[in-house]
């Protein structure tokens, strides 16, 4: 998901209107957010994997307190954790 939408973002015209699947009109501003978010996220829990951490001692540590916010909403930050945790686990395989 990562990927595709840095390949989406950069062929998107700076003016664009996104609806989104969940939430109000975004821009492509928006969008880049939430991709940095999605990069920086990803690369906490393959850091922390790479350092020989389990799924547990990554979810006990959470995420960097920047993204406290993004837990809040119908994704929570343990399932994040475990579904980043999962592609990551895949990819190794």
């Amino acid at each position: 998901m990562t990927k595709n939408i840095g390949d989406i973002l950069a062929k998107l015209p700076a003016d664009v209107k996104i609806i989104p699947g969940h939430g109000g009109l975004s821009t492509r501003e928006d969008l880049k957010a939430y991709h940095q978010t999605l990069v920086e996220t990803t690369d906490v829990v393959q850091k922390g994997m790479m350092s020989g951490k389990t799924l547990e001692g990554l979810k006990k540590d959470g995420l960097p307190e920047k993204y406290k916010s993004w837990g809040m909403g119908f994704i929570k930050t343990d399932f994040w954790i475990e579904t980043i945790h999962k592609s990551l686990t895949m990819k190794m395989k």
